[in-house]
């Protein structure tokens, strides 16, 4: 086990090394010309942080099934190949509360260009665990929210038949762990991304966007929309949360496309609202979805959380083949995953689904999915051992 365990170390650093240096766990600066190449994300050098990961960690139950049996709902625009965005995402969620009434869905509120947050319980609310999915936290990783509603559907789905999973009830799984879902918490910025301009209804934030464009000087204004991170008032919302906020990277220093990270933690109502919602509920463990890279981020120094998000990266693992990072830069910081553990010791995970670029390709989406379709019942089995 250990001489595994050793080569794949080995391996992994290979294939890391030609990243070194110009790859973050929030993706690099690229102007607006560039694709996004992003790769895996942490910058992995001699002062980076590393920690020794023990054996027990990494036993994970028996029961790792991996996906199996978990259905994919047809019918709705998740479904599909087409590009899914905010209008796409609130008629799957209304068509869904119709056919599942057990979904509990909500708003955390309204962005400055009127979309809302939407939330969708699934399970027990008032259940013992909580865990806790979002996803398009980025404007241009907007692949990854079909992703959370394709899981959000299939555990609806496994619910109202009860399907067994692993020789458990799906019922008693969700009356034990209710999962959370915010399945796309940039609305504004996906929109954008997607649409340009024409995208945003208020003229107040299109003057707002055209400034900030006309502060970065694009030579290409549609490339530069196509591959905007932040949200609407130019803030990337992962580097807004209270973790090393004050020393956490910010190459522009001014709202743009990308870098900024606003001028106070949860300076915005879309980072702030997803953080009162940690602070509510007090979840036993998230989950970040973002692109690309195919890897799985768990670790941000230590702390008592830190046995529980490394058995949960391996539970990760185990479905999607995506490497665990066993690093972390403290000054590339400021994201919702720093945020859990290091405030609230909440074992939390980001994963970087998808590979080449951001827009990841829509083909992509069976790739992804197969690697993560089998992770909440795996999870939700495992809070029942």
């Amino acid at each position: 086990m250990k001489k595994k365990r050793l080569i794949l170390s080995f391996v992994l650093g290979l294939s890391l090394l030609a990243y070194s240096g110009f790859s973050f766990a929030d993706g690099p600066d690229l102007d607006d010309r560039t694709m996004i190449n992003s790769g895996p994300g942490i910058g992995l050098g001699k002062n980076d942080n590393k920690i020794n990961v023990a054996d027990s960690y990494l036993q994970v139950y028996s029961g790792v099934l991996s996906g199996e049996n978990v259905p994919l709902l047809s019918k709705y625009g998740f479904s599909g190949y087409a590009v899914y965005g905010y209008n796409e995402m609130s008629a799957d969620l209304f068509k869904l509360k119709e056919a599942y009434p057990s979904l509990q869905l909500s708003s955390l509120g309204k962005t400055v260009d009127g979309r809302e947050l939407y939330c969708g319980i699934v399970g027990n609310p008032n259940a013992p665990k909580k865990i806790l999915v979002h996803a398009s936290i980025h404007a241009r990783e907007y692949i990854v929210t079909k992703v959370a509603m394709r899981q959000m559907a299939s555990l609806l789905e496994m619910e109202k038949n009860d399907q067994k999973y692993g020789g458990k009830s799906t019922k008693a799984l969700l009356q034990n762990c209710a999962v959370y879902f915010v399945p796309m918490v940039d609305p504004d910025g996906v929109a954008l991304v997607q649409n340009g301009l024409a995208g945003i209804g208020s003229e107040e934030v299109r003057n707002t966007i055209q400034s900030i464009a006309a502060k970065e000087n694009p030579t290409d204004l549609n490339s530069y929309f196509r591959l905007w991170k932040s949200n609407a008032r130019g803030v990337n919302l992962n580097k807004n949360f209270d973790a090393n906020w004050s020393i956490t990277v910010d190459k522009k220093g001014y709202p743009a496309k990308d870098e900024y990270k606003g001028s106070a933690a949860e300076s915005e109502i879309e980072s702030k609202a997803l953080a009162d919602l940690l602070r509510k509920e007090k979840f036993t463990s998230t989950i970040s979805y973002h692109t690309q890279g195919e890897v799985i981020y768990w670790y941000f120094g230590e702390g008592e959380y830190v046995p529980k998000a490394r058995r949960l990266a391996e539970i990760v693992h185990k479905n999607s083949s995506y490497p665990v990072i066993d690093y972390y830069a403290p000054q590339h910081a400021g994201g919702f995953k720093d945020f859990a553990e290091q405030k609230y010791q909440i074992p939390s995970l980001t994963i970087e689904c998808g590979k080449g670029v951001s827009p990841v390709p829509e083909e992509q989406i069976d790739k992804i999915w197969e690697g993560q379709k089998g992770i909440l019942p795996d999870l939700l089995y495992d809070y029942m051992t």
